[in-house]
């Protein structure tokens, strides 16, 4: 399993001029795209931290963990924005969707259901998912080569270690 940084420099430009209606639509959106397969994974909880992140008060926080642990969530919907930040919140949610390693089939349906709620093209809608699982197949291989580089790393270390001991 590997851990997927979201920019958070990226996420508090995007979302700092965003309309409260806005705010609210993407951490709906989060919220959902977490719950999806039924399952919150440990690296999900990351993606709740940006949703509460974007909130404004410690209520709006509790009754947003409270719907997320009930899986009682509003149902994503339309809503209208300039077209330049749609594109930008839905690379985010791509983003999102593949923290855990993973993209689920119920994740990828409710991440074209956000795409098309944003009234963005078909193709867009894939090719950013084509790329959030790339990106998450790359988080993976990289992962995997730093523990690779790490243990080679250690070998070493412990070859000369020995070698040393043996001349002292």
């Amino acid at each position: 399993m590997y851990k997927l940084q979201l920019d958070r420099e990226f996420s508090q430009d995007l979302f700092s001029e965003s309309s409260k209606e806005i705010r609210d639509w993407v951490v709906n959106a989060i919220a959902n795209i977490v719950v999806a397969d039924d399952i919150i994974e440990r690296h999900e909880f990351v993606a709740l931290q940006e949703a509460m992140g974007l909130l404004d008060s410690k209520e709006e926080i509790l009754d947003l963990m409270k719907k997320v642990k009930e899986r009682n969530l509003f149902e994503v919907k339309k809503i209208k924005m300039d077209p330049d930040l749609a594109l930008k919140i839905f690379f985010y949610l791509a983003a999102i969707a593949v923290i855990d390693g993973s993209l689920k089939k119920s994740e990828a349906e409710l991440l074209k259901k956000c795409g098309n709620c944003l009234d963005l093209e078909v193709d867009f809608i894939r090719a950013v998912i084509s790329w959030s699982v790339k990106q998450m197949e790359i988080n993976r291989k990289l992962t995997q080569d730093l523990k690779t580089s790490n243990k080679d790393r250690n070998r070493i270390i412990e070859s000369i270690l020995m070698n040393l001991k043996q001349n002292y």
